[in-house]
């Protein structure tokens, strides 16, 4: 025979259910709080960086997105599409990524370190790639590549530079090295 549950037992269940509930809800949001990359805003207190801002999209499967900045920089990221990867790190101030990637396959890889530097890239297709590294002041690198099989490298470490890569068409490749 079947005992009912007495009403202080099921009471105290759902006491139980609530608490625990709120008590992870609470570590849940400090934990998130305390992230690096919570609000994309300015930093927390506790992590001593500038002015940040970031817009982060992505829409399809396994699409990867890490980015790491400090100082005053700016980041922008638009990934559709099926495997897209952006790895993003920045320092020094000024500096400001914008990427968009659609298709599958996209690749996408970017350090950023010195004053006022400025990666945008733009891929369209499949199979795509592009790294670009810059080290110094005041660079600038586009990147745009449509088609498919395309794939850039770039690296800058001279004052000033300036460097802008278009690519369309297939199995395109091209490598730039300034020291």
């Amino acid at each position: 025979m079947n005992q009912p549950v007495a009403p202080w037992r099921a009471s105290k269940v759902a006491l139980c259910a609530a608490v625990f509930a709120v008590v992870s809800l609470s570590l849940a949001v400090f934990a998130a709080d305390l992230s690096p990359v919570s609000d994309f805003g300015p930093s927390e207190p506790g992590f001593n960086g500038g002015a940040q801002w970031a817009r982060v999209s992505q829409a399809g499967a396994g699409n990867r997105m890490v980015g790491v900045q400090s100082g005053a920089n700016g980041l922008m990221a638009n990934q559709a599409g099926v495997a897209n990867a952006a790895a993003i790190a920045q320092g020094g101030n000024g500096n400001l990524t914008a990427l968009a990637q659609t298709g599958s396959g996209n690749h996408y890889e970017g350090v950023q370190a010195g004053v006022a530097n400025r990666s945008i890239a733009v891929q369209n297709g499949s199979n795509n790639a592009a790294t670009v590294t810059q080290i110094g002041s005041s660079m600038s690198s586009q990147v745009t590549q449509l088609g498919v099989n395309n794939e850039v490298a770039i690296l800058q470490s001279r004052y000033g530079a300036t460097l802008q890569v278009m690519q369309n068409g297939n199995g395109a490749r091209a490598s730039v090295l300034m020291k």
